[in-house]
């Protein structure tokens, strides 16, 4: 009973921070960020600030640098490694204070910035309300936060994934001042710069070879299965995603097909290659496994480092039959199959069929997250 009451006075706590804010629609309406306005006296406003920089000694591989008005006060958060590494307040607004915070998150598996951060808001109970992605390792945001005493707050925060953290400078104003101290935020946050910058990946990669026609890197988190060689000319590569505690969260499937032997380049053996049937199969074994493939998601073009005579990247809706006879309302999608198909350009052509299984964005947007960044980071790596 505690637990609903608290559920449901979190969600009024949220709707109430929507309202509040002038361009506030439903939940899944992202806005523009907000730019400075017409009317704000930028040079008179710049006179009154000093500029930040601020490195962490314990933490070397940390430092930022901003803006910030001059009557703003510093509250370290001393000893502290990781969560929020230090504050800054501004003067009140009632009883709450306008603040800027920087944080430094641990992240344990490879993802991107975009989903890293989504992720963390779902994990806090946070609503996001704008997103630039610059790229896979750094993001622009604007979120609706409420803090224990129920005081809402508009942030915009700048988000980079550095090495195996996550960083985090968030500028936070009321929601209840917005209007006036939105423009000094936007000046703060586009005055932010980080000073440090380590590009080394979340994860340790591992790399994978079958004799000299497959060579590609795999996250270390995930976990090899074996080979099957089903004709001289195939052979398929499995993987698992298995959490600490041994649970899958998802599987890779890599399958490469020759003209040739794949052991002997050289021999006279000839081999045709089916792709339709290929991908046949490929959807026939998740229909053997009680799925129903349903509606396409996405379609596009791979990513890949190799030249192709074609590629081509699908992703679909897996739902879990539930009765022998036809229905006209399939059950909720619990699951996605995406299929990536390439033939490379060379004197001995190999064709790819990459398979990911993965619990569903709409079931688990974060195990959805590491499956499809693990499988887009093996694509890249093929050679």
């Amino acid at each position: 009973m505690f637990l609903s009451r608290t559920i449901h006075f979190l969600f009024l706590l949220l709707l109430a921070a929507w309202v509040a804010f002038p361009f506030a629609g439903r939940a899944e309406e992202l806005i523009p960020l907000p730019e400075l306005s017409p009317e704000f006296q930028l040079e008179a406003y710049a006179a009154g600030t000093d500029t930040i920089r601020k490195e962490f000694e314990e933490i070397p591989t940390v430092g930022f640098e901003l803006s910030l008005p001059k009557v703003w006060v510093e509250r370290s958060a001393l000893g502290m490694s990781y969560g929020e590494l230090v504050r800054y307040e501004g003067p009140a607004v009632g009883d709450v204070r306008p603040y800027f915070s920087f944080k430094r998150v641990p992240v344990k598996r490879e993802n991107t910035a975009r989903m890293e951060l989504i992720a963390y808001l779902l994990k806090q109970g946070y609503v996001l309300r704008a997103i630039k992605e610059i790229d896979d390792r750094n993001v622009d945001a604007l979120y609706v936060t409420v803090n224990d005493s129920g005081d809402s707050f508009g942030v915009r925060a700048q988000i980079r994934i550095n090495g195996s953290d996550m960083l985090m400078g968030e500028y936070a104003v009321p929601i209840t001042a917005w209007n006036e101290l939105r423009d000094e935020q936007t000046f703060a946050l586009k005055s932010f710069k980080f000073l440090k910058d380590v590009a080394d990946p979340i994860e340790k990669r591992v790399e994978r070879t079958y004799f000299k026609v497959l060579r590609f890197f795999y996250p270390a988190s995930w976990l090899f299965l074996g080979e099957q060689t089903p004709a001289e000319n195939t052979v398929s590569i499995n993987f698992a995603n298995r959490s600490e505690t041994g649970v899958e969260g998802g599987r890779i499937k890599i399958t490469v097909a020759s003209t040739k032997p794949l052991k002997d380049e050289k021999s006279n053996d000839v081999f045709k290659v089916d792709v339709p049937e290929m991908l046949k199969a490929a959807r026939k074994s998740y229909e053997t496994r009680n799925f129903i493939i349903g509606k396409t998601l996405e379609n596009r073009a791979p990513v890949l480092n190799i030249p192709v005579s074609f590629a081509a990247l699908n992703a679909y809706e897996l739902h879990t039959k539930t009765t022998e006879y036809e229905v006209d309302n399939l059950p909720l999608a619990t699951h996605e199959l995406w299929l990536a198909v390439f033939r490379t350009k060379a004197i001995v052509p190999k064709t790819y069929v990459v398979e990911l299984f993965t619990p569903s964005r709409t079931q688990d947007i974060y195990l959805w997250s590491i499956n499809t960044r693990a499988f887009e980071i093996i694509l890249k790596s093929i050679q």
